[in-house]
């Protein structure tokens, strides 16, 4: 049985909690949060990832949605190494990251499994053709 509504992709649900996870850390650090270009930054990236997820499910055509799934793993690396930007900045320890890089890891995991079904469709829909 497949996964038929948007909230039931695992690779969705991880992707809001990684997002949450990284708002949580960037809230709770005071330098973190003035610094905006930063926060802008690793806040845009974290979204992005739930986004085009979402944005992919829509999408019709196997190839088409396995693209959006592209941009959602580089968004979600993008987040990562910001978060491990504001490690090396001294906004917070690596620690406070932990929990929200394991969620980012499983997310990519999950997303990457997930891609690579969309491309197997969009792979044999060509051979068909």
């Amino acid at each position: 049985m497949g996964v038929k509504k948007l909230e039931d992709l695992v690779a969705f649900l991880l992707a809001v909690e990684f997002k949450r996870g990284v708002y949580r850390i960037i809230k709770a650090s005071p330098d973190a949060f003035a610094d905006l270009r930063y926060r802008s930054q690793i806040f845009d990236a974290a979204r992005s990832v739930e986004a085009n997820i979402a944005e992919g499910w829509k999408r019709f055509s196997p190839a088409d949605r396995a693209r959006f799934f592209r941009i959602a793993l580089g968004s979600l690396e993008e987040a990562k190494v910001r978060l491990r930007d504001g490690v090396d900045s001294g906004y917070f320890t690596e620690a406070d990251c932990a929990a929200v890089l394991v969620l980012g890891n499983r997310c990519g995991a999950a997303l990457t499994a997930f891609w690579k079904s969309q491309r197997g469709f969009a792979d044999n829909a060509g051979r068909r053709a």
